[in-house]
């Protein structure tokens, strides 16, 4: 490699100059190329992202700013600690031009508590000149796959905030007393400004310290994660999500003004997300949706994401069909309990397909369970629940 070109690169870093580092490694890639290095030119020039760069000039040039008119961030003001011994970010940052929602479906019971949530922090001025606290420390609880996670990317957008992302159970140094450098690092850089900063996984850190089984390391490390909660300023929006309430510190729960239970999805939930996935594709259902909401009982979000995508995939790719049937989504269903269940789906299930409609033949065509054997299932489950 040309030492002209590492140094233009290195002097194009230094003066912020996108443009010459741009061409620059699109000139190296084309050098490499000509000398036969196809692949390493592939990577150098793949490597170079459009997007990567647009968002560091916006970084430099442009505001953000909450709707209630507080102090503007500086976003060319980002710090982004990294981990001592590997080097790697501890913070991955995402600026609210960039957040795609997705598709969120809450209960009206949390919708009513973010709006809340969202009215108080747009007007945290007027309640400071009251004298009262605004809502800026959010806990949210539930099992996985059920929106923790895009609950917290929507707020941050809704609110026009950058959100800084963080794993906790990727801060885990195995060299004592890096875990707590490493949380102090992360604190430090989003201290007074206004930013979201989302803690994913906070039950990885944020145990109860009277557990026998933890070093006492890692107690430490929880007295560290609190006490620089405690010294955030307001400016700072906390929002962290766990999949393991039950295993949190005492402590933790009062660090925050607002727990949000995000349970799995109930009957209507489940119904208005399998309608607004489909409409995203270009096909024809003639599917009982009614029939699919009785056997996905218990499932959440991320799993019924999963039935739309390996059912669509199957009719519309693999077999090339145009419409969609109620039976195709079953079958998706099913192979999913039997690839999560060693291979084995219980009486239960059995129960639903065949109240759902289904033939003891069709049954078995889709389990490979014989029909005496389903049927045999099938009526010990009904002589239990007598």
């Amino acid at each position: 490699m040309r030492s002209d070109f590492v140094i233009k690169l290195i002097e194009a870093f230094n003066n912020n100059d996108d443009e010459t580092f741009k061409n620059t490694v699109l000139e190296l890639s084309e050098e490499e190329r000509k000398k036969g290095n196809v692949q390493l030119a592939n990577k150098i020039s793949t490597s170079l992202k459009s997007k990567n760069l647009k968002q560091a000039q916006r970084a430099k040039e442009t505001t953000f700013s909450p709707s209630s008119g507080l102090t503007m961030f500086e976003p060319n003001a980002i710090y982004t600690p990294k981990d001592k011994a590997s080097n790697n970010s501890l913070i991955d940052w995402h600026f609210p031009d960039d957040i795609n929602e997705g598709l969120l479906v809450l209960s009206n019971s949390i919708k009513d508590q973010i709006t809340f949530i969202k009215n108080e922090y747009n007007n945290q001025k007027e309640l400071k000149e009251m004298g009262l606290p605004f809502e800026n420390r959010v806990l949210l609880c539930g099992p996985p796959g059920c929106g923790k996670t895009s609950t917290a990317f929507s707020l941050a957008k809704s609110l026009s905030l950058p959100l800084a992302y963080v794993r906790l159970d990727s801060l885990i140094s195995s060299l004592l007393g890096q875990t707590g450098t490493n949380i102090r690092k992360i604190f430090e850089s989003v201290n007074k400004k206004n930013v979201v900063l989302f803690l994913d996984e906070f039950d990885a850190i944020a145990k109860k310290r009277d557990d026998k089984n933890e070093l006492g390391e890692l107690k430490r490390v929880v007295n560290t994660l609190l006490q620089n909660i405690d010294l955030l300023s307001d400016d700072v929006f906390i929002i962290a999500a766990t999949n393991h309430q039950d295993l949190l510190d005492s402590a933790v729960w009062r660090r925050f003004h607002t727990v949000l239970y995000l349970d799995l999805p109930d009957q209507d939930m489940r119904l208005n997300y399998l309608e607004e996935q489909l409409k995203k594709f270009e096909v024809v259902s003639n599917a009982d949706l009614n029939k699919i909401l009785n056997i996905t009982k218990g499932f959440n979000f991320s799993q019924l994401n999963d039935i739309v995508a390996k059912t669509i995939k199957t009719v519309i790719f693999h077999e090339k069909r145009s419409v969609i049937e109620t039976i195709d989504f079953i079958r998706t269903v099913t192979n999913m309990l039997l690839l999560f269940n060693d291979k084995t789906v219980d009486s239960s299930f059995l129960y639903s397909l065949r109240t759902n409609g289904l033939t003891l033949r069709e049954i078995s065509e889709i389990t490979g369970i014989p029909k005496s054997t389903i049927s045999d299932r099938i009526k010990e489950l009904n002589e239990v629940e007598r």
